[in-house]
């Protein structure tokens, strides 16, 4: 496997997102990366954007409609050849140094799976919360046992290491845990990180290195409504084979951690959709990145 980093994008749909992020990953200051837009469909103009950009870093993929996110997601990290995989779904977005960060992260630490925080903006890239992730975890280690990151996830009640965005792999190790699953849709990404971080270490840092964004054409936000069940469902798989097992104070501690995390997410979608933060800009053709 080559060195270097892939980035894989699985688009559905993705207009009018796909040029701030494409922008995004074609500035990054690590130089060795490849890019794979893996589209799952678009019936809004995404694909022809895609294959519109000139740049031989960049390659599109096609699977057949109606496949699924899941399958879209595997799809795009089972095209990854280089030695480190960062998925990023089509309306987040990338800083600068993010890849050239985490690469280092992961080189100097030997770890499997890198993560750190991310911002949170609005539909119009406004930002709205900085440096949120890893809670719950202490802030005085930079590296954690896979282990313990994930159970630190189920007593927190929420997906502490944050959107795929926030997390980088080595390939190897991530292609041997495909497929995503999308049997339970807003756990996808941490029903995935619980195969894969227990296999080593997670190494951690505490600067953002992108912006998760909310809106009304996320995926997300539109099943905010379905949050309390379907986290419900993944503490209690992993409650269920545990080791150690989950003591009963700690399972009291989770279930609280869950209703805690969802009031405030569901307050503040409410706050946001108030003000119009979620609204999504027009799908207008974007412009072509170069």
């Amino acid at each position: 496997m080559s060195s270097g980093v892939s980035i894989v994008v699985p688009v559905f749909n993705g207009l009018p997102y796909l040029s701030e992020l494409t922008d995004s990953l074609l500035t990054q200051t690590f130089e060795d990366i490849e890019i794979v837009f893996s589209d799952g469909g678009s019936t809004d103009g995404s694909v022809d954007f895609l294959r519109g950009i000139e740049d031989k870093q960049v390659q599109v993929i096609e699977i057949p409609p109606g496949s699924g996110a899941a399958a879209n997601w595997t799809a795009a990290t089972n095209a990854a050849t280089r030695e480190f995989t960062k998925l990023i779904c089509q309306d987040d977005l990338l800083y600068p140094t993010a890849i050239a960060d985490q690469v280092a992260d992961l080189r100097a630490s030997g770890a499997v799976m890198a993560a750190a925080t991310r911002d949170i903006v609005d539909a119009h890239s406004k930002p709205l919360y900085r440096r949120r992730g890893l809670e719950g975890i202490d802030r005085t280690v930079s590296t954690i046992p896979g282990r313990a990151a994930i159970r630190a996830c189920y007593l927190a009640g929420t997906n502490v290491l944050g959107e795929p965005l926030a997390v980088m792999f080595r390939t190897e190790t991530l292609q041997s845990e495909m497929p995503w699953s999308d049997e339970n849709p807003l756990m996808l990404d941490l029903s995935l990180y619980q195969k894969v971080a227990p296999r080593g270490d997670v190494v951690l840092r505490r600067t953002p290195v992108g912006a998760f964004r909310v809106s009304d054409a996320s995926w997300s936000t539109r099943l905010a409504k379905q949050q309390s069940e379907q986290t419900r469902r993944w503490q209690d798989q992993y409650a269920a084979n545990a080791a150690p097992p989950m003591t009963a104070s700690e399972r009291m501690r989770a279930a609280l951690g869950r209703r805690r995390q969802i009031l405030t997410r569901r307050a503040a979608y409410r706050i946001l959709g108030a003000r119009g933060s979620l609204r999504s800009a027009p799908a207008d053709p974007p412009r072509l990145a170069t």
